[in-house]
């Protein structure tokens, strides 16, 4: 059976190869960063395809991989407020959801 982090790469990775690890979500997920993640020429692929899970996943799903990663909504809303001040939209599904535990 595969896992929800797993499940979630797989969308991620589905026009491009693998190159995000469910390894690299459940980090951003618990340090609410893309930051530390990756280095190489790849960086800057992994780190876009980790802040696009937003606007890819399911909010219900992305606090799944949070928790199945031993992290909460906390850290990966700032993941997600990471994701805006790099350009990506806002996404009014997860936006909805962090309001209804506020």
């Amino acid at each position: 059976m595969h896992s929800k982090l797993d499940l979630a790469v797989g969308h991620l990775n589905a026009a491009v190869g693998t190159v995000v690890r469910a390894e690299d979500l459940a980090r951003a997920l618990r340090e609410g960063s893309v930051v530390n993640l990756a280095s190489g020429p790849e960086a800057p692929l992994v780190r876009g395809l980790l802040h696009s899970v937003f606007v890819e996943i399911d909010p219900a799903l992305i606090l799944s991989c949070a928790r199945e990663a031993q992290s909460d909504w906390q850290h990966a809303h700032q993941l997600y407020t990471e994701s805006l001040a790099d350009g990506l939209p806002r996404v009014k599904a997860w936006e909805q959801l962090v309001a209804q535990r506020t």
